[in-house]
C-alpha cells in the first residue's frame, strides 16, 4: 500500500494492482510494458521516502514503555490513560501503555528502579524520594528521576472554627491545645499537615502530650467530627471549592486558614510545595485572597527517556487541553502554561526544549 501525497496535500492510497489497472484503462500499451511500468512506479514511490514531508506518509517507532498511574477507579489512571493515547497518535504500534499504580510514592521507587517508565505522583513526594535520606525514602535517592510537566493541583485547605486563634499552631509548642483532623494514613493530606506542624516547631506528638487531640480517618469522618464539634480544624488537601470545604465553612462559624508567608517559604523550600493564594471569592463570605499551598501533581520520567517521545508528550498536552478535560474535569482550572512550574527536581529535556519554544521559559 503506497500513501503519495500530490500536489494539492491529498494523500492518495494505492497498491501496484491499483497502478496497473489504472494504466491499462489510460494507456493502449501492452501488458509486458505495463509490468515494467509498475516497476518503475514501485521504485519512484519508494524514493519519495527519502523526501522529508513530501514522500510517503511514514509512522515513527518507539520501544514499548508503560505510564503508572493511580487505581483504576481514581483520576490518575483515566489522566495517565488520555496523555499515553495522545502520544500514541505520533507513532506506530500504539508503544505507551496506562498500568495502575501505587500511588504517590510507590510510582516514583517504580519509575526511578527501571520497572515503569512514565509516571504521576506528587511533588513533594518526588522530591523526597529524589533526595533519599528522609522519612519517605531511608536509602539513597534516586537521581535518574525527572519532570515532565506540573499538571492539575490539589490544595492545602485548612478550616478553623470561630474560636481558633489565627496563631493557634504556633503556640502549640508552648503547651497550646487543638483538636485537628489530618487525613488518613499514607495520604497527602496527612503528609502536608504533618510537614506543616514540623515548620512549627511541633508534631502530632506534640499536640497530644500538650492536652490537644489529632484525628486521623477518611475525609467524610473528619467532616462529620467537625460538624459535631469533636475537633475544631477540618483539614483537606483537595481542589478548591470542594464540598465538603463548603459544608465545613457553611456549618459552623469557621474561616479559612491564611498560612503565614514564613511556613509558606519553608514548605516550598524544604518540602517541593508551590505557593497559591486561594481567590476571593472562592467560598461564601470569603472576601480577601487566603495565602496557601499546592500540592502538584507531577508526570515524571528519567534522565534516560528520550528526548522526542517527551517533547510529543507535553506538545500533545498543551494543545489538547479539551481531552484532558474530558478524561478528567479538575482540568478545567488547569492551563497549559503551568506546565513548567512548580518543578521541585531537574526537569526532562525533552520538556525544557517545548516549553522554551512556547516562549513559558527563557
Amino acid at each position: 500500500m503506497f500513501r503519495i501525497k500530490n500536489f494539492s496535500g491529498y494523500r492518495i492510497q494505492c497498491t501496484t494492482v491499483d497502478l496497473i489497472a489504472a494504466a491499462q484503462s489510460f494507456l493502449s500499451v501492452p501488458e509486458e510494458q505495463i509490468m515494467k511500468l509498475s516497476k518503475f512506479l514501485f521504485t519512484a514511490a519508494a524514493g519519495l521516502l527519502l523526501v522529508g514531508g513530501q514522500g510517503l506518509a511514514q509512522d515513527a517507532e518507539h520501544k514499548s514503555a508503560t505510564f503508572i498511574s493511580g487505581g483504576p477507579t481514581g483520576t490518575w489512571f483515566p489522566t495517565a490513560t488520555a496523555i499515553s493515547e495522545m502520544v500514541n497518535e505520533n507513532y506506530s504500534g500504539q508503544p505507551v501503555s496506562t498500568i495502575p499504580g501505587k500511588g504517590a510514592i510507590g510510582n516514583p521507587l517504580s519509575v526511578g528502579s527501571g520497572k515503569a517508565d512514565f509516571g504521576l505522583s506528587y511533588g513533594p513526594f518526588l522530591l523526597a524520594i529524589y533526595n533519599g535520606n528522609n522519612p519517605i525514602l531511608e536509602s539513597e535517592g534516586l537521581k535518574n528521576l525527572r519532570v515532565i510537566a506540573n499538571v492539575v493541583p490539589n490544595t492545602v485547605q485548612i478550616v478553623l472554627a470561630g474560636d481558633v486563634d489565627d496563631d493557634a499552631f504556633s503556640k502549640v509548642k508552648d503547651g497550646g491545645e487543638v483538636r485537628i483532623g489530618v487525613g488518613a494514613k499514607g495520604s497527602s493530606n496527612l503528609f502536608g499537615i504533618e510537614r506543616i506542624m514540623e515548620e512549627y516547631g511541633t508534631n502530632f506528638e506534640g499536640i497530644e502530650t500538650a492536652g490537644g487531640r489529632v484525628m486521623e480517618g477518611q475525609q467524610q469522618g473528619l467532616l462529620d467530627a467537625f460538624l459535631n464539634r469533636q475537633i475544631d480544624i477540618y483539614t483537606n488537601t483537595v481542589g478548591i471549592k470542594s464540598s465538603d470545604l463548603q459544608q465545613a465553612l457553611a456549618a459552623r462559624d469557621a474561616r479559612l486558614f491564611d498560612m503565614p508567608e514564613t511556613i509558606r517559604d519553608e514548605m516550598v523550600n524544604n518540602w517541593g510545595y508551590v505557593k497559591f493564594d486561594i481567590p476571593a471569592g472562592t467560598y461564601s463570605g470569603q472576601d480577601t485572597p487566603i495565602k496557601s499551598l499546592n500540592l502538584s501533581t507531577v508526570v515524571f520520567t528519567t534522565e534516560e527517556m528520550d528526548e522526542e517521545i517527551v517533547y510529543t508528550m507535553v506538545k500533545e498536552m498543551a494543545e489538547n487541553r479539551d481531552r484532558l478535560i474530558s478524561a478528567y474535569g479538575g482540568f478545567e482550572n488547569w492551563q497549559p502554561e503551568l506546565m513548567p512550574m512548580g518543578h521541585p527536581i531537574p526537569t526532562h529535556p525533552g520538556a525544557l526544549r517545548y516549553f522554551k519554544e512556547a516562549g513559558w521559559i527563557e
